[in-house]
């Protein structure tokens, strides 16, 4: 189950050979989204999916003041998912909630919260601001692409972390990096987080859980060759169900 996947997204799900069940956005396009056989829900869904409550007796829903809860239940739990997933900020944490209370592999609602909450976005003079993605797996946490704000696209070796930043810079980012991730208990599973990197220094701006744009996921899988929107779907078939079962209900 993905929760506010884009076109390239669910077409990449699609391409899993597994059943795809989406929930989506109002306004989402439907049909560049879902295939025949796709099991599709609109839910106007916010930052806090506590506080929606869908209108269970039509597949589209709007906002109200009862739990995202109902929703789940009543209309998702039917469906039985192994994985609830999603690979925007947007819907990180109505992905994990409905994990967490479906008994499904996901991330967990702590991990979730604690990326979101992550950083002080002011941006000083002279830093340079990165835009950090990384990939864990049972825990252990890979630095794969560092894109730097506001420059064109740059060859491979300039996405690499190790050759955007100089070594000291390098070391000290890598321990924001793992230092935020490992905070955050974040098991699997991709993130992105903004870096503030001067003098040696490197501090968090922002942080969610899940990958780039689009965009930035084709770019760093053509210099790099990880493939953060595959990975991103495939780690759940790995993981054990029901990772965080009590959290968020």
């Amino acid at each position: 189950m993905l929760i506010d996947a884009t076109v390239p997204v669910a077409r990449a799900a699609h391409g899993l050979g597994c059943r795809v069940a989406l929930v989506q956005r109002p306004g989402a396009p439907v049909h560049e989204l879902a295939e025949d056989h796709t099991d599709y829900y609109s839910v106007d869904f916010g930052p806090d999916p506590s506080a929606h409550a869908p209108d269970t007796a039509a597949h589209a829903t709007t906002a109200g003041p009862a739990a995202f809860a109902d929703f789940v239940q009543s209309v998702l739990r039917p469906l039985d998912p192994w994985a609830v997933l999603s690979l925007t900020g947007a819907g990180a944490l109505p992905a994990a909630t409905a994990a967490a209370l479906l008994g499904a592999v996901g991330a967990p609602v702590g991990a979730v919260r604690a990326l979101a909450a992550a950083g002080d976005p002011e941006v000083a003079a002279g830093e340079l601001v990165l835009r950090a993605h990384t990939f864990t797996v049972d825990g252990d946490h890979r630095w794969i692409a560092a894109v730097p704000e506001g420059r064109p696209a740059m060859p491979p070796e300039h996405l690499l972390p190790e050759r955007v930043l100089p070594p000291e810079e390098h070391r000290a980012a890598l321990a924001a990096l793992t230092g935020l991730l490992d905070a955050a208990a974040l098991p699997a599973g991709p993130a992105l987080v903004r870096l503030a990197v001067r003098d040696g220094r490197a501090r968090v701006l922002t942080a969610a859980h899940g990958t780039g744009t689009d965009d930035e996921n084709d770019l760093i899988r053509r210099l790099t060759g990880f493939d953060l929107t595959d990975h991103s779907l495939r780690w759940p078939f790995g993981a054990p169900a029901g990772t965080d079962r009590e959290a968020g209900r």
